[in-house]
């Protein structure tokens, strides 16, 4: 089985894209993704671990993680999920990140490490 780190306070990478609606901009393997519309958006994560037990996952904005979101991790090896309604403006750039000094490693093959889904509910 293939894993990958992600460092304390460093941005999740994602290799793939499933469907972009709406005008979600992400290039694969990169960390960022920029939302088109002002509005409120519904973000749902979920990572598969197989290490980093203590480290916390959040939502950044722009490079600042909003405090909202932080949830810490607290399996060894598992799923850690989390989900946030965030006000966002035009062109808001959202990373997931590890917010802790503590590194995790993601499960990637054969089953996917880590998924986001961005969308605007108002």
């Amino acid at each position: 089985m293939a894993n990958a780190s992600v460092f304390g306070g460093a941005d999740v990478p994602f290799s793939n894209n499933g469907p972009l609606f709406g005008d979600v901009v992400h290039i694969a393997g990169m960390t960022t993704f920029s939302v088109p519309n002002a509005g409120i958006y519904k973000i749902n994560y979920s990572l598969s671990i197989t290490a980093g037990i203590g480290s916390a996952m959040a939502i950044a904005v722009n490079g600042v993680v909003d405090p909202s979101t932080v949830v810490n991790v607290l399996v060894a090896t598992g799923n850690v999920s989390g989900v946030a309604y965030l006000n966002l403006a035009a062109g808001d750039v959202i990373t997931l990140r590890n917010n802790s000094m503590v590194p995790l490693t993601l499960g990637l093959s054969p089953g996917v490490g880590a998924q986001l889904v961005i969308e605007q509910v108002a």
